[in-house]
Order: C-alpha cells, then structure tokens, then sequence
C-alpha cells in the first residue's frame, strides 16, 4: 500500500521537534490559530490510545519556506502481522497559518499527502480555523475517523487474507492483469511493468501462485501514477479485485 508525503512544490521535510519552532499567528475574532507541534502531537496521542493492536512505525513532516503551511503522515503497523503482510495505517495530516486551507485528517491504508494540496485517503475530515471550539471540535473529528478507520482497516486485512486464499496460475495472472489494464487501473506503460514483475518478479512474495502476489505486482506498477491519481488508482485496484474474486 502506498503512504506518501510528496514535496513538490517547495515545501522541505523537518523533524517533529521542528514543528515547535515555527511561531503561531495572532488570535482574531475571525481567525482560531492551531499551532503545527500541538496539532502533530495531539494526533500522535490519540491514535496511539486508540489504535489497540497497532504500534507506531514512522512519521514524516515537512513546512513551506515561511512556516506557514504544514504537511504530514504518520504510519502504525499492526503488532501481530505475518512476514509477509505490509499493511500500514496511516494517518496524514496538513495545516495552515495563512488560512490558505482549514486544519485537515486522513487516514487509510493509502493516503497521499502533497504541498500542492492533494489530500485523500479512506476517511478525510476538516476544520477551518474558526470559533471559540474549534480545537474542541477537530479533535473530536479526530478521535471519529481514527474509530471508524479500524473497522475499515479490519475489512482490508480480511481481503488481503482471502487473497492470499485464492489461487491463480501465471495464465490467470495475465487475465487478471488484462482486465485491470482494460477497466483504466492500469495505464498501458503500468501494465508492461505490472507483467515484467510476473516474468522478473522484484520480490520473492511476487513469484507465489495466488491472488495476492498478482495484487502486488499491480501495487507495484501503480507507484509511477500521477500524484492526482495515486488514491484513486489503488482504491480502484482494491474494489475491482473485490468484484472479481472475493464477491
């Protein structure tokens, strides 16, 4: 699954602990500041209190040239996860100073989060930066979607686990490559690279006889999508591999 923090359009990576420098703007009777650290660390906290049966395995920032604009994603890996599972649950983030967009969270098992403001995952909330609540009500937004986003992620391990179930030859592999190249999940340069890996897999995992390898080989080809298109692409894997196989 792809969990990406892309910095494109001159935003650079920083460290938490770098969130706490960057000074807060003045209060307003229009505008709630939420300062960068407090937001990061107030997700942190959360997920890590509710998320059970998870436990943190990175974080990544980064901050426009003034400071003004934050970015970030924070992954939890499940504690009792087979060699072969690598499924994450991620948790991105992004908030302004400038009031050029509201304070905003998303997580799933792919989400993208850009500086030229994609933002997209399974379960998205936002909040501007207005009103005497507002702290208040992000972050009961927040502890909402962490929630929500187990039992989503809950249905996503039992696909990868019927997946895993489902047999395929190399015959049925090049059908199942077929139909995602003719549905649009795959552009036709993705899916040469989808089939190099079934005849030069890049991973050991790729060579097994099953749904789930041909899956990742997908995954795989899907990394060179457009930034636009990375969430849109894997979501479109996932539901009509759904369709297919496990319906």
């Amino acid at each position: 699954m792809t969990n990406q923090l892309l910095t494109q359009c001159g935003a650079e990576r920083c460290s938490l602990e770098q969130l706490l420098t960057i000074p807060d703007p003045p209060k307003t009777r229009t505008y709630t500041p939420l300062p960068h650290y407090d937001f990061a660390v107030n997700v942190l906290t959360i997920a890590s209190e509710i998320l059970k049966g998870y436990r943190f395995d990175g974080d990544a920032y980064a901050v426009n040239s003034n400071g003004d604009k934050m970015f970030g994603v924070i992954t939890y890996r499940k504690i009792h996860q087979s060699p072969d599972e690598d499924l994450k649950l991620a948790i991105g983030l992004r908030n302004s100073h400038d009031r050029s967009f509201s304070a905003g969270l998303t997580i799933g098992s792919t989400v993208l989060v850009c500086d030229n403001m994609v933002f997209s995952g399974d379960i998205t909330v936002m909040r501007r930066h207005q009103g005497e609540d507002m702290h208040e009500d992000l972050q009961d937004q927040i502890i909402s979607a962490i929630y929500r986003s187990q039992h989503n992620m809950s249905h996503i391990v039992e696909d990868v686990e019927l997946m895993k179930q489902v047999p395929l030859t190399l015959e049925q592999k090049y059908q199942y490559m077929g139909m995602l190249t003719g549905k649009g999940i795959l552009s036709p340069s993705q899916s040469s690279a989808a089939f190099k890996e079934l005849w030069e897999p890049s991973h050991d995992e790729f060579t097994i006889d099953s749904l789930w390898s041909a899956y990742n080989c997908a995954t795989e080809a899907l990394k060179s999508s457009p930034v636009h298109q990375i969430v849109q692409r894997h979501s479109g894997l996932h539901q009509l591999t759904k369709t297919l196989y496990l319906n």
